[in-house]
């Protein structure tokens, strides 16, 4: 029986960790753009998008990921890859507004940070909300798992004297 309790708490946990990835793919940029300033702006003309999902390494959900041909104001012309769910297949065929974050990482390869829309208002209450929710909920079940187990084993070691 304990086996299974233990596998119970891997199962919680493995969902909270789901649930804040959820959080963080969903809200990240939400919460990480914030305090970033506008390096340059553009028009972006999406080429191609690929979606994951519904349960993925991103978290629950489906999320698109796309290509897009970018003209920048500075006059650089790019093919970028557009952070999850800022472009999706329905901008296919139409020029849409883009801009690019001063990042100290750069996460989809050289001379690729990350691109948002234009209209993209960050809030960095609701994206860590999210993840702190999505974790804390797999922290709370997981404590729930952890003082039955031991609940049951004080019980079995009363019931043995």
């Amino acid at each position: 029986m304990k086996w299974v309790a233990g596998l119970f708490a891997l199962v919680v946990l493995a969902l909270g960790l789901l649930l804040g990835l959820t959080g963080f793919t969903k809200f990240d940029p939400t919460a990480g753009t914030n305090s970033r300033p506008v390096t340059d702006r553009g028009v972006a003309r999406v080429a191609d998008c690929t979606s994951e999902g519904p349960v993925s390494r991103r978290g629950f959900g489906t999320w698109w990921t796309c290509q897009a041909d970018v003209v920048w104001e500075s006059g650089r012309q790019t093919r970028v890859t557009a952070e999850p769910d800022q472009l999706t297949p329905s901008d296919q065929g139409a020029e849409v507004p883009v801009v690019q974050r001063g990042e100290g990482k750069v996460r989809n390869g050289p001379d690729n940070p990350p691109v948002y829309r234009a209209d993209f208002e960050p809030s960095v209450v609701l994206g860590l909300g999210s993840v702190l929710g999505g974790l804390g909920i797999g922290g709370i079940g997981a404590l729930a798992v952890l003082g039955t187990v031991t609940s049951r084993r004080k019980k079995a070691q009363e019931r043995d004297y």
